[in-house]
């Protein structure tokens, strides 16, 4: 009778503890990945197929120069500048909206002119905070009454009406501008003002606010002061929502020009610390058209300070290479240089960046080799005992075709969204078909299949429970012939 439940019992264990044990080790395994997966961002294999967001060429026949962002439901929204050159002067501006997280997109729509007149619109950006979207943009007449401004129109309902208004009072041709929206919901513009008379092209940097949801702005602070050659500003806020911009100087007098100033504001804008540094080694001399681009800023969740830009500084290869400095004081000091492109061959230029939640940064920037240039995805994390240490991904192609270097001004700036999920959105300009247009893509993430249990450990595993349930058999069997 002993040996015959032996037998039965080591094949029961030996048949169903397996197909038991390995459903249940998947099960395990997976709720591990789940969880993890809440502390670290998915890695990104590739990108998926491309999808031509610019679909109506009937008006314009090139659109540059993209801006994204994503709504609290996932709704993705894109905008860009409509041309009739590939590098002249923005007519109009449009705008679309994917709600199935990228796979379709509507139809383009140009946005609402300012005034009863016709208005050359260009510089593109869309924020989204709080069940509104915000797109600001410049205007300037072209026919009609004269004006020359940053506009910034809200939507209420996903973009399907827009309500426009004045957000700029500077004394010349508004340009260049980037917002940002505090937690409370305060609206911040920043902006250059260029004196389009002068000679050598001075310009201020200014600060327009709103505290009503958009609905007026009033011009706080003239930040530089007069001060001439200030262009391309970029606001970040921290986690404090004390304000930071950054801005290109350059003086073409200057023996290396093209530099990168900060200014920081701890009352919400109205006055600013004298600007700084970040750097002043760069080097614009040996631009080519379109080369020179914002100067990228942003906090990551440790109040962390990054800065991302594009320079001549490696004047041996007489080229454009993407850098980035970071500094963990607010910007008093910083970090040297990092080359955030592995070649420094052709041009790389055009950067910008989101940052996960795990605090790793997701860049994209242009690539250009052999007369042919396409966007690049890559991403950077610090690690060590001082966070210090960077440790780059493998770049990734973005586009799925090369755009000729021909087309000299893809625009100062590119798209790119991090979802819920932490998958990248990324939204840019290209010539594949004769003409620049806007085209999308969102990163694939890697999955993979936990392993099969290990054979050797299942059966090992059921070895050690045959042992015991022997054991605990032979204990009961003699008590029972004891007690018989």
């Amino acid at each position: 009778m002993v040996r015959r439940f032996l037998f039965t019992l080591a094949l029961v264990l030996l048949v169903v503890f397996p197909c038991i044990q390995t459903s249940e080790g998947k099960r395990i395994v997976n709720l591990a990945l789940q969880n993890a997966s809440v502390e670290t961002q998915p890695e990104v294999s590739e990108f998926s197929s491309n999808v031509l967001l610019s679909t109506d060429d009937s008006s314009y026949p090139h659109h540059v120069e993209v801006s994204m962002a994503i709504s609290d439901n996932g709704t993705i929204f894109a905008g860009w500048k409509d041309s009739n050159t590939h590098n002249g002067g923005g007519i109009r501006v449009s705008v679309t909206k994917s709600v199935d997280g990228g796979n379709t997109w509507t139809s383009p729509y140009n946005m609402p002119m300012f005034t009863s007149g016709t208005t050359g619109q260009s510089d593109p950006w869309l924020v989204w905070h709080d069940g509104t979207i915000y797109y600001a943009y410049l205007e300037y007449s072209i026919s009609g009454p004269s004006l020359s401004q940053i506009t910034v129109a809200r939507s209420d309902d996903y973009g399907a009406s827009w309500t426009p208004v004045t957000a700029s009072y500077g004394n010349f041709f508004a340009d260049k501008e980037t917002m940002a929206i505090s937690d409370d919901g305060t609206i911040y513009v920043v902006y250059d003002d260029v004196d389009l008379n002068s000679a050598l092209g001075d310009a201020d940097i200014r600060l327009s606010r709103s505290i009503d949801g958009g609905q007026t702005f009033q011009e706080i602070c003239n930040i530089t002061k007069q001060d001439p050659w200030r262009c391309f500003p970029y606001i970040a806020l921290s986690s404090e929502n004390d304000l930071y911009t950054s801005w290109l100087y350059i003086e073409p007098a200057a023996l290396n020009w093209g530099n990168i100033e900060l200014a920081r504001s701890l009352d919400g804008g109205s006055t600013f610390q004298e600007s700084r540094f970040i750097n002043n080694d760069g080097n614009y001399s040996t631009s080519a058209p379109g080369k020179i681009t914002l100067p990228v800023i942003r906090f990551d969740q440790n109040d962390r300070l990054y800065v991302l830009w594009a320079d001549g500084f490696d004047e041996g290869q007489n080229s454009f290479d993407v850098y980035l400095r970071y500094s963990d004081d607010y910007g008093d000091t910083w970090s040297p240089r990092i080359r955030v492109n592995p070649t420094v061959e052709g041009n790389q230029w055009n950067p910008e960046m989101a940052i996960g939640t795990d605090g790793r940064l997701h860049i994209v920037y242009y690539d250009e080799q052999e007369s042919e240039y396409r966007p690049y995805y890559r991403t950077l994390e610090f690690t060590g005992d001082e966070h210090d240490n960077p440790v780059f991904g493998t770049p990734i192609p973005v586009a799925n075709s090369t755009t000729s270097s021909s087309y000299t001004r893809p625009g100062e700036y590119m798209g790119i969204q991090l979802d819920s999920d932490g998958v990248p959105h990324i939204a840019w300009s290209d010539g594949r078909n004769g003409e620049m247009d806007i085209y999308y893509a969102h990163g694939i993430v890697e999955t993979s299949t936990p392993p099969p249990l290990d054979p050797v450990i299942i059966l090992a595993g059921a070895s050690v429970i045959l042992v015991i349930c022997v054991v605990l058999y032979i204990r009961r069997y003699r008590r029972v012939s004891v007690t018989n």
